[in-house]
């Protein structure tokens, strides 16, 4: 019975998976919008250009190293292609971010997108493998960040072209972030951490709002911007779900007398 019932809403995600995908390929082209480029908080400081949206990247390096510290402690070692693929990809953002942050254009914010990529697939197919397809260890993980890394080179390849289309980076990005709620209420947990997951995909959500309000949240605040807020909560997200994924408790020795 509980398999049939698992196999139901393996059938509803598919479905789910399937819709966005058609739904997709009948919008139009989406080109990358200029005035993306334009952000509230251009302030140079030190000579350093847009300094608090370079700066704020640096917690994405602090988690992503934080998170291969602790990959040899992980209680499951299935967990761990996944597992390093995230923390790598947290990594890499604060890198491509950086790069992009210094001279904001189309073709830098391709290294910002692409370790963007890799760190939704990984934590998709962590938490595939964990509840919708407990005995597919690691073979997710390869198919979907090839999908991810696919889409932001087919982005990056189209926008060369002059025909610009966000549509496949927009699905690996957005369908993740709405099917990991379901996967949450819809199958029972065995080694993640739920309660840590929920935190993350809240302080990401929050993080998209503020990056929607970047220019209304400096003027109100008059010292950041919603883009600064939105790497700062981002980065929290992402350290919520790497805690997500459990380590072995630590053994001390007593000392004896």
């Amino acid at each position: 019975m509980d398999e049939d019932h698992s196999s139901s809403r393996r059938i509803m995600l598919l479905a789910i998976a399937i819709a966005a995908v058609i739904t997709m390929l009948f919008l139009e082209r989406i080109p990358q919008d200029p005035a993306y480029h334009s952000f509230a908080d251009s302030r140079e400081i030190a000579t350093l250009p847009n300094f608090a949206n370079i700066c704020s990247n640096l917690l994405f390096l602090f988690v992503g190293l934080y998170g291969l510290q602790r990959r040899p402690l992980l209680r499951k070692p299935e967990t761990r292609p996944g597992y390093t693929a995230l923390s790598l990809g947290i990594l890499c953002i604060g890198l491509g971010s950086v790069h992009y942050h210094w001279a904001p254009s189309t073709p830098a914010l391709f290294w910002d997108r692409l370790p963007m990529s890799i760190t939704f697939m990984a934590l998709f197919s962590l938490l595939l493998e964990e509840r919708v397809f407990p005995t597919a260890s690691s073979k997710t993980l390869w198919p979907l960040l090839a999908m991810g890394i696919g889409s932001a080179a087919y982005w990056h390849w189209s926008e060369a072209q002059g025909l610009g289309d966000l549509r496949p980076y927009a699905l690996v990005q957005f369908l993740p972030m709405a099917l990991i709620p379901a996967i949450l209420l819809l199958f029972p947990a065995k080694y993640l951490h739920s309660e840590r997951l929920w935190a993350g995909l809240a302080l990401y959500t929050l993080a998209k709002l503020c990056e929607l309000f970047d220019r209304e949240i400096l003027a109100a605040s008059t010292m950041v911007s919603g883009h600064t807020l939105k790497h700062l909560l981002s980065g929290l997200a992402a350290l919520c779900m790497l805690l997500a994924v459990p380590v072995r408790e630590r053994t001390r020795k007593r000392r004896r007398g």
